[in-house]
């Protein structure tokens, strides 16, 4: 599924590859800390090790992420916060060497709404990519679109080369996304068409994502997506065991090529 991930709709993970650039971390304690109680703190895929979540007290701190062969941590991200708590900076970190893979910032209106994150990707100590996107919600303050730019912002580099567009149930579920690009002739081309369908128990990473994210409160059943220039279709199906609360225990995710894969989810006491 996001800036879509099709394992699971909050891995806050950035949707563009991303390269590295060496620069020293302090304090990268990778270990989950339990200071909220009910949410989920790891990701298992047969008894390997997946996905793990750090939380300094309320708020999400850092994500970390592993490989599944060697149980090794492979990568993480960090996140910076204001005194509201709202996420002003992200930042995705090599796990062997700390080196920098890409940074993200966020900035608000004054009505507290997501107006612009930037994004910034490394190779090396180089800096090889920058980027920048805008966001326009609807009245009740779901994302309805989000712009992509090129470049960097004020400096005449700033080039659209993509938006998204979303459609909204009254549950608060994204429906379906369109994703337009920019051609040569500055002409916005429909490229791709995903429509979602959704259960009626608790996304347990609605409110884990990051910002200008499309995350809906009930967790994805079905993902279909059409690219129109080639004419292709990709289906995606979800299913999920419930504890009480009705929060998923396990995943089971089938792609378009008929894998199947199950996730267990673990949750803090």
């Amino acid at each position: 599924m996001t800036l879509r991930n099709k394992f699971m709709p909050a891995m806050l993970m950035l949707g563009v590859v991303a390269f590295s650039s060496c620069e020293k971390q302090e304090n990268e304690s990778i270990q989950p800390t339990l200071e909220r109680k009910g949410v989920i703190t790891h990701i298992m895929a047969d008894s390997a090790e997946v996905t793990s979540y750090n939380f300094a007290g309320s708020n999400l701190s850092q994500i970390n992420h592993y490989d599944v062969e060697s149980g090794e941590l492979e990568s993480f991200e960090k996140y910076e916060r204001d005194q509201k708590g709202r996420i002003l900076k992200s930042s995705s970190y090599a796990a062997g060497t700390k080196s920098l893979l890409s940074e993200q910032t966020f900035t608000y209106s004054t009505s507290g709404e997501l107006k612009k994150s930037t994004m910034a990707y490394y190779n090396g100590s180089k800096l090889e990519y920058t980027a920048y996107a805008t966001y326009d919600y609807d009245a009740n303050n779901k994302l309805e679109k989000k712009s992509v730019f090129e470049g960097k912002e004020g400096e005449g580099e700033g080039k659209l080369k993509s938006y998204t567009t979303y459609e909204v149930l009254p549950n608060g579920n994204y429906a379906q996304e369109k994703q337009y690009v920019i051609d040569d002739n500055k002409e916005a081309k429909l490229f791709s068409t995903t429509t979602n369908s959704y259960d009626g128990n608790v996304n347990p990473f609605h409110n884990l994502t990051e910002p200008g994210t499309a995350s809906s409160p009930n967790n994805l059943t079905a993902s279909t997506t059409v690219v129109h220039n080639s004419k292709k279709t990709y289906k995606y199906s979800y299913t999920y065991t419930y504890d009480e609360r009705g929060y998923p225990q396990t995943q089971t995710v089938t792609s378009p090529s008929g894998k199947r894969v199950t996730y267990q989810y673990l949750y803090s006491h």
